[in-house]
């Protein structure tokens, strides 16, 4: 990434932006002096105008990666080579201070596009999951109903083009795909049509949503996809999204863009393993051909991780790294590097096995913002910024107005983007998952897990509903899981609120109590951490008398979250 020189601080840069008025008038006053005909003074002040108000909008690239941990970031002291990444943290911004609202895929992605917190989501079949007192389930049940207003929608209503590659993992679309036979060869030529079929499919649904262009498309995790597991194309290929990016740049180089780039890298399956596998394996099936000349070759990526030391299951952060670094070097070569505001994040945090509950190692994630002229280089503000942010950022720098009919749960990010004190900025960040809610201060974190009393019922009935799903579907998919973890007698429910007993993901959560600081608090109701003195988490305050007040405080921050989005939350607001 190339530094800009010429970096305006932010105050010279609301300079910058007056600039064209005060130029009008030395311009109307240059015109008087000169031509005394008034048709040719208001013709010549026109052309002014005209190019004044014909002034390009700013683009948006919003990066989503998904499931990276920390040691994927070189900026972060991670053992990962990842140049163009560190770029925009150092050349842009990092926020110290940046959370997803709920941790796992779906939910975090759908807050980003819709502009609230996913417990609003309008879609009926996420009122499914609703416990008997109505209390919301916050799951990978989230999709988008119809006609409701979100971010590409608005911007292609505001006259961008609109764009989406990668991961969609929202309103399912396994159901409208032609099956294929477990153990089907990928490279029979009826195979790949049907293939081929599939991932038009999946391109127009997303393209329902607001996208003008969809290409190279995964409905959810590659793994997700029965057809990609069937054929054994279940696999990462960046240089397929690589590309995608960089023709919906090239054939809308002219006009203003929103592009949703959202590379399936770091998520399983094994990042290493599609590095090193047949190039021509994709989404959409094989390829004809590898996809060449879009960033380094693969060879090249295992070059410089094998002389710079990088563990094998960190290695594909080059790749994902490139393919970023490619379209970077696309808005350079077309002229657009200033026109276009970038915006990275990491769809949920990875740490301690956090992902899906509301602890920091979850809701914690990486977010920066890069863009020349605006942004000044280095920054690391301290706000407490989120997910929710994005949508309220994109509308102001657009110039857009959201439809009344769009509720937005955050705020603007551009008073930070141009170095000012954000007035009235949040105390806490609230999260949100499964039957878990939380809310985050700089110094404490309070998360509360209460389980209604329709889920909890009598033992026997938990126990009942635990031994029919655990020996039933869970060993019936992962026989392995018997071994590792073994029936819990008392049939707990745990934080996502899945199945009494715990679901396969769940379980894994726990698997490893002492990498997990978290552990021993995971099945209390309520949990007081002093996260500035232990950041991990690994000791409950909540029943220490010492820290009632402190507990108090936190609860009613909660509390007035709560209190603003769908269904009660027993024990805390009724």
């Amino acid at each position: 990434m190339r530094k800009q020189s010429c970096c305006q601080s932010p105050q010279r840069h609301k300079e910058h932006e007056a600039a064209p008025g005060h130029a009008s008038r030395s311009f109307a006053t240059l015109v008087s002096s000169r031509f005394k005909h008034p048709l040719v003074v208001l013709l010549l002040l026109a052309i002014c105008v005209t190019a004044v108000d014909a002034k390009r909008k700013p683009n948006v690239l919003f990066i989503i990666t998904d499931d990276q941990f920390r040691d994927h970031f070189g900026f972060l002291d991670g053992h990962a080579l990842t140049p163009t990444i560190d770029g925009l943290a150092n050349d842009g911004i990092y926020f110290e201070n940046g959370f997803v609202s709920s941790s796992v895929c779906s939910p975090s992605r759908y807050t980003c596009m819709s502009g609230h917190f996913a417990s609003r989501c309008p879609q009926p079949y996420f009122a499914q999951g609703n416990t008997e007192e109505g209390v919301t389930r916050i799951l990978w049940n989230i999709g988008f109903a119809d006609g409701q207003p979100n971010v590409p929608r608005v911007m292609q209503k505001a006259g961008y083009k609109t764009g989406f590659t990668g991961k969609w993992h929202l309103n399912g679309t396994m159901h409208l795909i032609q099956p294929i036979e477990k153990g089907s060869d990928p490279y029979d030529p009826k195979i790949q049509k049907i293939m081929r079929e599939n991932q038009e499919i999946i391109c127009n649904e997303i393209k329902k949503f607001g996208f003008d262009f969809v290409q190279a498309a995964y409905g959810g995790n590659p793994n997700d996809d029965p057809t990609l597991k069937a054929t054994q194309c279940n696999v990462h290929n960046q240089e397929w999204n690589t590309k995608a990016a960089i023709d919906f740049i090239e054939q809308n180089k002219d006009d203003p863009w929103y592009f949703y780039y959202a590379p399936t890298l770091m998520h399983v399956p094994d990042t290493f393993a599609s590095l090193t596998g047949d190039p021509r394996k994709s989404g959409m099936g094989v390829l004809d051909e590898p996809i060449t000349g879009v960033q380094p070759s693969r060879e090249s990526v295992l070059e410089r991780t094998r002389a710079a030391g990088i563990p094998d299951e960190n290695r594909a952060a080059t790749w994902l790294d490139d393919g970023i670094k490619a379209v970077m070097d696309k808005l350079v070569e077309l002229g657009l590097e200033q026109d276009t505001l970038i915006v990275y994040y990491n769809d949920n945090g990875m740490e301690y096995h956090s992902k899906g509950t509301c602890y920091q190692g979850g809701i914690r994630t990486q977010i920066m913002a890069y863009w020349p002229g605006v942004i000044e280089p280095g920054g690391r503000p301290q706000e407490l910024v989120q997910n929710v942010d994005f949508a309220p950022t994109f509308f102001e720098m657009a110039g857009v107005e959201p439809p009344k009919d769009m509720l937005l749960d955050g705020k603007s990010l551009m008073p930070i983007f141009r170095g000012e004190q954000p007035e009235n900025w949040r105390e806490a960040v609230y999260s949100e998952i499964g039957m878990t809610r939380s809310v985050a201060t700089r110094d404490w974190s309070y998360v509360a897990f209460y389980v209604p009393p329709s889920l909890q019922r009598t033992k026997a009935e938990r126990v009942k509903e635990a031994k029919e799903y655990y020996y039933g579907p869970m060993l019936e998919e992962h026989p392995w899981m018997e071994e590792e973890y073994p029936f819990l007698e008392n049939a707990p429910y745990f934080q996502l609120g899945m199945k009494p007993g715990g679901f396969a993901f769940e379980r894994w959560q726990l698997k490893d109590p002492k990498g997990t600081p978290w552990a021993p608090s995971y099945f209390d109701p309520d949990q007081l951490f002093n996260i500035e003195d232990d950041p991990t988490e690994t000791t409950n305050l909540a029943m220490n008398p010492e820290y009632k007040a402190q507990l108090e405080k936190m609860q009613n921050l909660l509390r007035g979250y709560l209190k603003s989005v769908p269904g009660p939350y027993p024990g805390l607001v009724d």
